[in-house]
C-alpha cells in the first residue's frame, strides 16, 4: 500500500512531502559519497599535500601543486637536497614555485646542459636518483620499482641476486639500496655491490625526469655557509669580511688552496665594525681594503675565481673543500673536479664560453622545469597510482597473504554453510523439548565479545598443538549461534505442505534437507555466506594472535604491517583495495538476497 494516493500526490502538500523525501534521500547519499570521495582523494596523497581536504586531488587541477609534489619526490622528501641541487633557499616544498617558461634562471643554458649530460662527461657518482625513496610517505616510487625490475631482469631469481651482490634480501619487496650522499665525506667509504647497481641504473636506465645532478656549489652555499654563519648574506659578509651582493657572487674556486700567502691559520677573524657595515650596505658602498672581491660574473674576469680573496675566505674555503667535501671530487694536486667544475670545463672546451669566461652555474632549475612540462602527464599518472602500486606490490610479493586469505575465507564460508544449516534444521524439524533452552544457550554466546574469549581459545589451541594452522583459524568460529538462530527461524517459516508432499513421495531426511530446505533457503544462506566471508576476511586481531608465524598471516595482518610503516596516502589506498573483495562478494550475493522465495518456487 502506497504512503500517498495518486490524488494526494498531485496536491501541493503531497508534492512538498515527496520533495522533502527526495531531499532527505539526496542528503543521505551525499553523506555517504563525500567521505568516500575524501578517502579516494586521500589515497593519492604524499607529504606535500597530506593536509588537503578535497574531493578532487589538487595536483590533478593545479600545475603548481603537481610541481611541488614532483620536487618532493625528485629529492626523496628532503628539502635540503632540493636546495643543494637547485641552489635555492626554500623552507618547504610548498615554497617552491614553478618558474614561467623562459623566466627560470639559466634558461639560456638548458640546451647546452642537455648536450653536456648526453656527452658522458659526468661520472656515475654525479647523478642522484629521485622518485626512489619516500621515507615519510612509505610509498614505492617509480624509480624504486624500476630498479627492482632491472635487477629481476638481470639476475632472474632472488637467490641469484643475493649470491651475486652479497646481500640477504628475503623478498623482492625488501630489495633496496640506500641512496649515497656523494658530496659528503662519509660517502668516501667503499660502496657495496647493490649501491653500485643503483648507480648504474641511475646513470643508464632511469627516466631523465627522475634524476638530478649533485651540485657542489649549492652545497657550499646552502649547507655549509648558511648553517655556519646564518641564513642571510649579511652574516656571511660580516664573518668573512666580504661584500658580496648576492649568493651567486660568492666564488667557487677550482683549487683547494687559494693564494697561500694570504691564508691565515685558525678560523675566520672577526671583522671590524666599520668593515662589517661597509660590506652589507649595497653595491655602491665603499668596501674594506682587504675584502675587495669583484665577481667575475659581472666583470668577466678569469674563471678561476681567485680575485684577491680575503684571508678569512681562504680559510673557510679550505675547510669546505678539504674537510667537508668528499675526496672523490679532488685530484691529487688539489684541484677540484666537481660536477660544477666539469660543466664549466666542458663549456670552455666546446667553445660555448671563452676560455677566460665567467662562471656558469648548473641550470638545473630551468632544466627540471622544462622536463616537468614535457612529462607532466607521466608525473601526474605516477602520483595518481603510486600508493596503489605500493599496496599491490606489498601484498602480492610479500609472504603468502593472498593465498592464506583465499583458503581461509573459502573454508570459512563452506563450513558456515554446512554446520549452521545442519544444526538449525535439526532444531526446526526435531521439535525437541529443550529447543528453546538450546536457542537461549546459543544466544548467550553473543553476550561475550571476541576479545574476552580470545585468551581461553588461545590457551586451548596451544594445548591441542593447533597454533599456526588453518584449523586454529576455522574451528573456534565454525558454528555461530546467531546464524543458527536465523536459520532456525527461517526453516520454521517454510511451508510444511512441501515437506509432507515430499515424504509421501518417499523422500528421506537427507533429501528433504539438501533438495528442499537448502534450495528454498538460498537468500538466507547468502546472508550467512556473506557474514562468514566478512568475518573471516576482516579477521585481524584473532588471526595475528593465533597465527604468529608470518607464513600463516592473512591479508589483514600484512596490511596492518604495511600501515605501520606508511603515511596516510598509502594507508587510505590500502583501505580502498581491501574493501574491493567485500564489495564484489556483496554484489554477487545482492540478487539472491533481494529475490523472493516461496512465491517464485510455487509458481
Amino acid at each position: 500500500m502506497a504512503i500517498l494516493s495518486p490524488i494526494n500526490r498531485r496536491s501541493w502538500r503531497g508534492r512538498l512531502l515527496v520533495g522533502a523525501i527526495y531531499a532527505l534521500l539526496t542528503a543521505g547519499a551525499a553523506c555517504m559519497v563525500i567521505p568516500l570521495g575524501l578517502v579516494l582523494a586521500g589515497s593519492t596523497k604524499s607529504v606535500a599535500d597530506q593536509r588537503e581536504a578535497r574531493l578532487v586531488p589538487g595536483f590533478l587541477q593545479h600545475e603548481q601543486l603537481l610541481w611541488q609534489k614532483h620536487l618532493e619526490a625528485l629529492f626523496n622528501e628532503s628539502v635540503d637536497a632540493m636546495n643543494i641541487a637547485l641552489d635555492t633557499s626554500w623552507t618547504t616544498f610548498a615554497d617552491a614555485r614553478l618558474p614561467a617558461e623562459g623566466e627560470a634562471p639559466g634558461e639560456e643554458w638548458v640546451e647546452a646542459w642537455e648536450a653536456f649530460l648526453a656527452s658522458g662527461a659526468l661520472p656515475a657518482a654525479a647523478f642522484l636518483q629521485g622518485h626512489y625513496w619516500a621515507p615519510q610517505a612509505g610509498a614505492f616510487p617509480v624509480a624504486l620499482r624500476g630498479f627492482r625490475e632491472a635487477l629481476q631482469w638481470r639476475f632472474g631469481t632472488l637467490d641469484a641476486l643475493n649470491q651475486a651482490l652479497g646481500t640477504d634480501f628475503e623478498a623482492w619487496y625488501d630489495v633496496f639500496a640506500q641512496p649515497p650522499a656523494t658530496l659528503f665525506p662519509h660517502s668516501d667509504v667503499p660502496e657495496s655491490a647493490v649501491v653500485q647497481a643503483l648507480r648504474d641504473y641511475t646513470a643508464t636506465s632511469a627516466p631523465a625526469w627522475t634524476r638530478s645532478v649533485a651540485c657542489a656549489e649549492g652545497y657550499w652555499h646552502r649547507l655549509f655557509l648558511k648553517p655556519r654563519y646564518g641564513p642571510g648574506l649579511e652574516e656571511v659578509n660580516r664573518a668573512l669580511g666580504t661584500g658580496y651582493r648576492s649568493w651567486a657572487e660568492i666564488p667557487f674556486p677550482e683549487t683547494l688552496h687559494l693564494m697561500s700567502d694570504l691564508l691565515c691559520e685558525g678560523g675566520p677573524p672577526e671583522p671590524e665594525e666599520g668593515a662589517a657595515a661597509a660590506g652589507v650596505e649595497g653595491e655602491n658602498a665603499e668596501k674594506p681594503e682587504d675584502s675587495t672581491v669583484i665577481s667575475p660574473r659581472d666583470a668577466g674576469e678569469a674563471a678561476t675565481w681567485m680575485m684577491e680573496p680575503t684571508p678569512a675566505f681562504g680559510v673557510v674555503w679550505r675547510q669546505f673543500a678539504g674537510q667537508s667535501l668528499s675526496s672523490r671530487w679532488r685530484t691529487v694536486d688539489g684541484r677540484l673536479r666537481t660536477p660544477d667544475h666539469l660543466w664549466n670545463a666542458w663549456l670552455r672546451e666546446t667553445g660555448r664560453v671563452p676560455a677566460d669566461g665567467a662562471w656558469v652555474p648548473m641550470p638545473q632549475l630551468a632544466y627540471h622545469a622544462r622536463l616537468f612540462r614535457e612529462h607532466r602527464t607521466a608525473i601526474r599518472r605516477e602520483f595518481l597510482w603510486r600508493n596503489y602500486r605500493t599496496v599491490l606490490d606489498y601484498v602480492l610479493f610479500h609472504g603468502r597473504g593472498i593465498l592464506n586469505t583465499v583458503v581461509y575465507c573459502a573454508l570459512a564460508v563452506l563450513l558456515a554453510l554446512l554446520v549452521n544449516p545442519l544444526a538449525a534444521y535439526a532444531l526446526s524439524r526435531a521439535k525437541l523439548r529443550a529447543t528453546n533452552q538450546v536457542l537461549f544457550f546459543l544466544m548467550l554466546t553473543m553476550a561475550f565479545p571476541h576479545m574476552v574469549t580470545q585468551i581461553p581459545v588461545f590457551i586451548l589451541l596451544r594445548e591441542l598443538g593447533l597454533l599456526n594452522t588453518f584449523a586454529a583459524l576455522l574451528l573456534p568460529g565454525m558454528a555461530s549461534g546467531y546464524s543458527i538462530f536465523l536459520l532456525k527461524g527461517f526453516f520454521d517459516s517454510l511451508p510444511q505442505e512441501l515437506y509432507e508432499s515430499a515424504q509421501i513421495d518417499g523422500a528421506g531426511e537427507w533429501t528433504l534437507f539438501w533438495q528442499l530446505t537448502m534450495r528454498l533457503s538460498t537468500p538466507i544462506l547468502s546472508v550467512i555466506a556473506l557474514q562468514a566471508f566478512t568475518v573471516a576476511y576482516a579477521n585481524f586481531m584473532y588471526a595475528l594472535l593465533i597465527c604468529q608465524s608470518p607464513k600463516m598471516w592473512t591479508l589483514m595482518v600484512w596490511l596492518y604491517q604495511l600501515q605501520q610503516r606508511s603515511g596516510p596516502g598509502v594507508v587510505q589506498a590500502s583501505l580502498i583495495l581491501a574493501a574491493i573483495p567485500t564489495l564484489a562478494v556483496f554484489l554477487a550475493c545482492q540478487r539472491v538476497l533481494l529475490r523472493g522465495i516461496v512465491v517464485p518456487v510455487e509458481k
